[in-house]
């Protein structure tokens, strides 16, 4: 079985990330035959040039760059990724080193049998290197939270893979400029079944993150806007539905 996927990365002032990220991305998937990817990075017009760095690499690999007029959102570039593509698996994940791509191959495959594979920073085996108390302590609330509504072991993560199938077939369009996209999809009710993967959330090597208080009021009113659907949806609509599929699995495989 061939897996053909985008892989879609929004960026904000990547440059010095960019070339590592994407030589460490295709040095990952090389030997995996099986997996046909294109990197497609939406850059909200960095004043460092990422767009730029982005497209002296396509001569070398399958990548390409969207420009954006503006700073514009998390949420949205991911979108417009999603709208660039045309394969029938998509990927998200960051473009600052954060997302270990060495388990990104698992996660492809495991959409042979599931809607969606995420990776989860809260597994057995799973690690955060170098997080602030301030940002685990939200991280670890809005987590608790979002869990209640997705039944996601990591439902506020970045790094996830699903069928392009789940997108023409939610029943509440993407509409949120905000960061945690994840639990859009998963509120849209076109996901059936998922499988978890634990991974070493690692370090930024030369960025900052992009959050900022804007981002987590829009994250706030999502939490607000998905728990009022959830009150008046039947049973039978939940996100993830009777078939969710809610093992963890460590970069090894296992269960």
């Amino acid at each position: 079985m061939r897996f053909s996927i985008s892989i879609i990365v929004p960026t904000y002032n990547e440059r010095p990330n960019i070339e590592l990220f994407v030589s460490e991305l295709f040095e990952t998937l090389k030997p995996h035959q099986d997996i046909d990817a294109e990197l497609i990075v939406v850059d909200d017009n960095s004043p460092d040039g990422t767009a730029a760095a982005v497209r002296a690499l396509a001569s070398d690999y399958p990548v390409k760059a969207i420009c954006r007029p503006g700073k514009q959102g998390l949420g949205t570039a991911v979108m417009e990724g999603f709208a660039a593509s045309n394969r029938p698996l998509v990927a998200v994940m960051d473009g600052d080193l954060s997302h270990d791509p060495a388990v990104l191959p698992q996660m492809i495959r495991a959409t042979a049998d599931n809607d969606l594979a995420v990776g989860s920073r809260f597994g057995e085996q799973s690690r955060v290197e170098q997080w602030t108390f301030g940002r685990k302590w939200l991280s670890l609330a809005g987590v608790a939270v979002a869990r209640q509504l997705t039944g996601l072991q990591d439902p506020l993560s970045g790094y996830f893979c699903l069928r392009r199938s789940v997108l023409d077939s939610m029943r509440y369009p993407l509409v949120s400029p905000g960061y945690k996209i994840l639990l859009e999809i998963m509120m849209s009710k076109g996901v059936h079944t998922h499988r978890s993967f634990d991974y070493t959330f690692r370090k930024r090597q030369f960025s900052t993150s992009k959050l900022n208080h804007r981002e987590y009021i829009l994250f706030i009113n999502q939490l607000v806007v998905f728990g009022f659907r959830k009150l008046v949806s039947r049973p039978s609509e939940q996100p993830g539905g009777k078939t969710a599929d809610h093992r963890s699995v460590t970069r090894s495989g296992k269960n």
